[in-house]
């Protein structure tokens, strides 16, 4: 019973070490799977990727975190906070809301949908 025990601050500080030189030596190398290691998800939005997600927007029929998420390499929490933002400044309509998903329209299509005047 039991289970297995939780390393110790040392064994982490070797393992994420270890994991380094992994990831430097397959830097180095040429191919797929050295780029699969250097491309690193985003966790703050950059200025220019919150002006191009601004505009790719408009044109989508909806948005979702996800969508946002894995179109522009962002975690869920970045996208989250991006849309609750743009919502905020109204260049966004939320038009359903759940427990785990919001669904969100630009201002332009909501009108034309009849959800706003």
């Amino acid at each position: 019973m039991g289970g297995k025990k939780k390393p110790t601050i040392s064994q982490l500080a070797k393992k994420e070490a270890k994991e380094k030189e992994q990831v430097e030596k397959k830097g180095k190398g040429k191919g797929k799977a050295a780029e699969e290691a250097v491309k690193k998800v985003v966790a703050t939005v950059p200025a220019e990727l919150y002006d191009q997600i601004t505009k790719d927007i408009k044109d989508m029929d909806y948005v979702t975190t996800y969508i946002i998420s894995s179109k522009y390499g962002l975690k869920m929490g970045a996208a989250t906070r991006v849309l609750n933002d743009l919502a905020k400044k109204g260049e966004l309509v939320l038009v359903s809301k759940g427990h785990r998903m919001s669904v969100y329209t630009s201002v332009e299509r909501a009108r034309k949908l009849g959800l706003i005047q």
